[in-house]
């Protein structure tokens, strides 16, 4: 295509076909721009459980991620993805805000001086002082007992980080993955034995970028956070990431994998930011080090015989030993993949949101640590499924970058194609064009109303479904609200004002240092969402293009019928069919993209409707102070909640129903008038329209298409 355009410039511009070259290049030069395609994979996982060495040994980088000699901090979110800039290893440090920071610090200070204020809650804010001197310290070390927020906030305590300061993001770039581990974690780790400039508490992400040739271009690692210390930028920022997620990795150490409820209860939280707030279409439940066993211990445990584990050796053999540590590890492997199977059964919030088919989940049992043995191991390299994990990834990105090659070619193709027919001399095109352009235009009107017509149909059970939701919220949003998070029974609830508070300050969210999410908002929406779940899946699945579906019905829609192909499939005017149909199948993927980002709005448009009404309440019960306070919160929660419920399930109602609709106008609207311009330049141009020959680069174009492109209109 560089070449077609090289001819384009170097060929002789006239009034003919002066503007009709111009819209040849620019169709060329945004070829690139809407062509690329990536996928996110977000990894959930608790810190020792061996996630960063998994994601080193996939990425064959064993210095990249540290791990084992200083703490981990859990809270910082980093992706890692491919360099194609340079072949340095780089990261990009993105900062709280001063101001959140400055915040925070302002609250620490004032807790220390004015002590434990509500007896009621000895415990827990014992737990927050000691959470706040964790933070303080690990970016200032130990400070003097009467330090002022002015002093703690000075330029000279962030020397290291003027970035930070300055509100810009932080980039290093290093020869090699050690290099780049050892620059960085001061913002992703700490050491209590040495306190002061660990600057993870001012951290929301990190995202590092290894050269293109050590990475899989087309996917983004995230690790995704599910416990750990928590902001509103950092869970602004793992609600972000979690909505581009189109897979979720769940890593967890094999000995606690069957008995371990803590990553489903996360992942189940956050479902609605995956589903239909999200793009996630499968799951992946990882078992990490299952070189980690005492075979013996095992087998007894199991009361396993060794031809229970084809285990031929004899027991006094110096091969017994070795036969019996993996016939162990096999038979944990697959007794843990039955297990988490039937945990997954088990989990009803994901069974609502997905179609779980038998690809949906997929599991494996890795031991990274055999995998980079030099030495022989146990295990060969299969049986430790980095492979095939790998080989899921590697499946992953080939597919993003069939699908960016496919596009690009396709719309090339065309774009040749129109050149093509431009260049044609025969006399009957020009009439032949008309004819066809009067069909064109009648049929895009006739698929654009039955489109209107399906849309209609679906905003009306969208309403009815919204109207429901309305009716029961009124009725019962109040008492679930106060069951579940205002006046919770939760066991152990000795210093739940505490949270109370601190969900108070955080819009109604917080999530415990274990990973626990307590959402207020979501709390109250919760009817709204049981009769909106239903039809948002056949609207918008997450697993499919069913017929009544957004993008079901997009992939019916098509201006060139069977009989337009039929008359003219052979006459000259064939090449610039072909040039509409390929933008019309470009316009129509980019639309999908489009869809997919509004959609997520859409869903959210619920929550945030309600967040709006409770912010007004919100600060003025985090401000409450005092014996008794957590009594008084309680009551101007429940009190804002009844006075506001008659207005605010009528508001988010309407407020999904309008984005909805400017979802079906944006659409309609963007099909009418792009259409419009591609069939009218493609058919209204000149017979023998004075252009380059470009025989050449077609028959290059088919030759490079053929194996795996279907360049047929």
């Amino acid at each position: 295509m560089s070449q077609v355009i090289r001819k384009l410039h170097a060929f002789p511009h006239s009034n003919v076909n002066k503007e009709f070259i111009q819209y040849i290049e620019s169709m060329i030069l945004k070829l690139d721009a809407t062509s690329k395609k990536k996928t996110t994979v977000g990894v959930f996982g608790k810190s020792g459980v061996g996630k960063s060495s998994l994601i080193n040994t996939i990425l064959g980088e064993e210095d990249l991620l540290p791990s084992g000699t200083i703490t981990a901090c859990t809270s910082v979110i980093i992706q890692v993805e491919s360099n194609t800039t340079d072949s340095n290893y780089t990261a990009e440090i993105d900062f709280i805000p001063k101001q959140e920071w400055e915040e925070e610090v302002k609250k620490h200070l004032d807790a220390l001086s004015q002590g434990i204020e509500n007896d009621e809650d000895e415990d827990e804010d014992e737990d927050t002082l000691s959470t706040g001197q964790e933070k303080i310290e690990a970016v200032f070390g130990e400070i003097r007992p009467n330090a002022t927020l002015g002093e703690l906030m000075d330029e000279q305590n962030f020397a290291a980080i003027p970035e930070f300061l300055a509100s810009s993001k932080k980039t290093v770039s290093c020869s090699t993955a050690a290099d780049l581990s050892d620059e960085i974690n001061c913002f992703t780790r700490s050491d209590d034995s040495s306190p002061g400039q660990y600057f993870w508490p001012l951290v929301k992400t990190v995202t590092i970028k290894i050269p293109s040739g050590n990475c899989f271009d087309n996917i983004t690692l995230i690790d995704l956070p599910g416990t750990g210390d928590f902001n509103k930028s950092r869970d602004e920022m793992w609600k972000k990431c979690l909505s581009r997620c189109s897979t979720v990795w769940i890593v967890n150490e094999i000995n606690r994998a069957a008995t371990d409820k803590e990553p489903w209860k996360i992942l189940s939280s956050c479902i609605k930011n995956m589903a239909h707030g999200g793009e996630c279409n499968s799951i992946t439940f990882i078992c990490t080090k299952t070189d980690d066993i005492n075979p013996t211990g095992y087998k007894k445990n199991y009361k396993l015989k060794d031809e229970d584990l084809d285990v031929t050796a004899s027991q006094d053999s110096v091969a017994y030993q070795k036969q019996l540590e993996r016939a162990c590890i096999l038979h944990r492997n697959e007794k843990a993949k039955e297990k988490v199977r039937a945990m997954f059964s088990k989990q009803t919030e994901i069974q609502n949101h997905f179609t779980c088919d038998e690809d949906f989940l997929k599991i494996f049992t890795v031991s990274s640590k055999v995998y980079v043995q030099k030495e022989e191991c146990i295990l060969n390299q299969e049986d430790t499924e980095i492979p095939k994990l790998w080989r899921l990834l590697e499946k992953l990105d080939n597919s993003c970058q069939k699908a960016s090659v496919k596009d690009y070619i396709q719309g090339a193709h065309g774009i040749l194609s129109l050149i093509q027919g431009a260049n044609s001399n025969a006399s009957e095109t020009l009439e032949v064009k008309r004819d066809v352009l009067t069909a064109l235009e009648k049929n895009l009107l006739e698929e654009l109303d039955f489109l209107k017509a399906s849309f209609m149909k679906q905003s009306d059970y969208l309403e009815l479904c919204l109207s429901e939701g309305v009716n029961e919220s009124e009725k019962l949003s109040l008492e679930t609200a106060d069951k579940d998070v205002i006046k919770t029974k939760i066991k152990d609830a000795r210093g739940y004002h505490r949270t109370l508070k601190s969900l108070c300050e955080n819009n109604g969210f917080w999530r415990t240092k274990n990973g626990t999410i307590i959402d207020l908002n979501v709390s109250i929406a919760t009817y709204m969402y049981k009769h909106v779940n239903g039809q948002f899946q056949n609207m918008f699945p997450v697993d499919g293009k069913p017929h009544e579906s957004i993008r079901g019905m997009l992939h019916r829609f098509n201006i060139i019928s069977d009989d337009i192909t039929e008359l003219y499939g052979e006459s000259p005017v064939s090449l610039n069919l072909t040039f509409i149909k390929t933008q019309q199948n470009r316009l129509i993927s980019r639309i999908e993209d489009n869809i997919s980002q509004r959609k997520k709005k859409i869903y959210t448009s619920l929550y945030e409707s309600i967040l709006l009404t409770m912010q007004q309440v919100y600060p003025e019960a985090a401000e409450l102070r005092g014996k008794n306070s957590h009594t008084a919160r309680q009551k101007l929660l429940t009190d804002h909640i009844e006075k506001s419920k008659a207005d605010m399930f009528t508001r988010a109602k309407t407020t999904m129903l309008e984005l909805f609709e400017n979802l079906t106008e944006y659409i309609e609207k963007t099909l009418r008038e792009e259409l419009d311009d591609i069939v009218t330049h493609a058919l209204t141009i000149k017979d023998g329209v004075p252009l380059p020959d470009i025989s050449r680069e077609v028959k290059e174009m088919k030759s490079l298409a053929s194996s795996f492109v279907d360049l047929q209109p």
